[in-house]
């Protein structure tokens, strides 16, 4: 079966911040729960997510102290459409606030940015176990519309290999979500071999986000006198195209591809923003 769309958006993102309250509570072994990620409410009133006991993500762009700039105050539409389900993570509103932007179908990048604080790697592997079922479950809610990037858990290459592996045979029209900022190694580093021959083996697209923390493992080594801050606007400076080329140099001069043909790499927020297509995808 074959959907065709028009308008794509290629650079959504769904993250903790907005995820069902009982996405982990209700899915993740009992053995696992206890430590599991929740949400609690504090005594002000106002709502945390936590994970080994710990503070982990705000609920919400209103949590995090952006409710009057966000996309949807902009827009005039309730961030949390009902009580615990946020619009971000909701098959049903997305494909609503889809119809408003005219947009047909959205490639949305996955939780993935905060898996590297869940320490135990039980934990951490069976958490973003749950997420790519649950983006499977919202991608057949939507009728194809919500295309979720999937979160590979990134810390050694076994436990990224196994959910390649296992997500792979989902079938959908999607590729993984390599953290590479958070990686305890750069992608061009030989421990992720095994990462790329199981991509390349599966046909699963390694998808690298671009991020002002990224970048040369370089910058600001050695270097005396600097500020803090001017480092960091170092950083700031070169995004997107500092980090995107350091990884496609990294993927390319290190001989990845050479070793593995089948590899494909993609590097999201490129520097390219929108773009209208007719395209086709297999499902």
């Amino acid at each position: 079966m074959e959907k065709r769309f028009g308008a794509i958006s290629a650079d959504g993102h769904c993250r903790v911040m907005h995820l069902p309250f009982d996405l982990w509570t209700k899915r993740l072994p009992k053995k696992l729960q206890e430590n599991g990620p929740r949400v609690v409410q504090k005594p002000d009133g106002t709502r945390q997510w936590i994970v080994e006991g710990r503070r982990w993500s705000g609920v919400s762009w209103s949590g995090l102290g952006f409710e009057k700039v966000s996309c949807y105050a902009r827009a005039g539409v309730p961030e949390e459409a009902e009580p615990g389900i946020f619009r971000a993570a909701n098959a049903k509103y997305r494909c609503e606030d889809m119809d408003r932007d005219g947009v047909d179908a959205e490639l949305v990048n996955g939780p993935y940015e905060q898996m590297a604080a869940i320490k135990d790697p039980e934990l951490r592997a069976a958490c973003v176990r749950v997420v790519n079922d649950w983006a499977r479950e919202l991608y057949e809610e939507s009728n194809g519309r919500f295309i979720m990037l999937l979160p590979l858990p990134c810390q050694t290459p076994e436990e990224a290999v196994a959910e390649l592996r296992r997500v792979a045979e989902f079938g959908l029209p999607t590729g993984v979500i390599f953290d590479w900022v958070n990686a305890p190694q750069p992608v061009l580093h030989q421990m992720w071999e095994p990462v790329w021959a199981a991509a390349a083996e599966n046909g699963m697209p390694i998808n690298f986000d671009a991020h002002p923390l990224g970048g040369s493992c370089q910058l600001g080594e050695g270097v005396s006198g600097l500020e803090p801050r001017n480092q960091f606007l170092m950083k700031v400076a070169n995004f997107p195209m500092g980090p995107m080329a350091d990884l496609m140099s990294a993927v390319v001069l290190s001989g990845i591809c050479d070793r593995h043909p089948g590899a494909r790499f993609v590097l999201e927020e490129a520097g390219v923003g929108w773009a209208t297509c007719f395209c086709c995808v297999s499902t």
